[in-house]
């Protein structure tokens, strides 16, 4: 069974998220430590639990979720897994600083494991399921995990709301798509893990998201 550690991150308060199991292996999800002190906030966690991570896991590649990819992938020896749609975010990640004011990124994240549409990621015992989820950015996923109902959504779903889709590589109707195909589908208990903001469930974004409730 998972067990999940949140930080929230840089001026555009990102949610980064450390899964683990009792084998201790673990999975940075969106690692948007973007400054010294969230650094230090997140490698002693890591450290201090006895973590060995394995992979970094990139939900999309705008730069408050990937700020601190390269970092925390050299740190601990391990690669980068996203879809290859997210390659142009990452080589393009000091003019997405630039452009949004977020300040110094001292590396690019590599791509280094180009994830499957509905592939399965292992992260100790259990596994993650790879869910494409495009319109917020090209190469969106989320992450699910069907044993412990929960899914890591990045900004494709918030509690109450939806991710901008003005960006290049946004669009509201694919992005509407995404959510009522292939996360409404989820079972109604599944927690939502979102990029930003409080976390909340399958079953209620269905019956009170404003944008896409059914």
């Amino acid at each position: 069974m998972y067990q999940v550690k949140q930080f929230c991150f840089n001026p555009f308060g990102e949610n980064t998220y450390v899964i683990y199991d009792e084998t201790l292996d673990c999975a940075v999800i969106d690692p948007g430590n973007s400054s010294q002190q969230e650094n230090l906030t997140l490698f002693n966690f890591i450290d201090g639990a006895g973590l060995h991570p394995v992979v970094v896991l990139i939900t999309h590649g705008h730069v408050d979720h990937i700020a601190g990819a390269a970092l925390t992938a050299e740190r601990y020896g391990i690669g980068i897994a996203a879809h290859p749609d997210a390659r142009p975010y990452f080589t393009s990640v000091f003019e997405q600083a630039a452009m949004f004011g977020f300040g110094k990124i001292d590396k690019v994240p590599s791509l280094d494991q180009e994830l499957e549409e509905y592939g399965s990621i292992k992260i100790g015992t259990g596994m993650l399921e790879a869910i494409p989820t495009p319109g917020h950015a090209n190469g969106s996923m989320s992450f699910y995990s069907e044993s412990d109902s929960i899914v890591f959504t990045g900004d494709t779903l918030f509690c109450r709301s939806i991710g901008r889709t003005d960006f290049v590589g946004g669009d509201f109707d694919t992005l509407r798509r995404s959510i009522r195909e292939r996360l409404f589908v989820l079972p109604d208990d599944t927690m939502v893990l979102s990029g930003h903001g409080e976390s909340t469930t399958i079953g209620e974004e269905k019956d009170f998201n404003p944008f896409v409730a059914l």
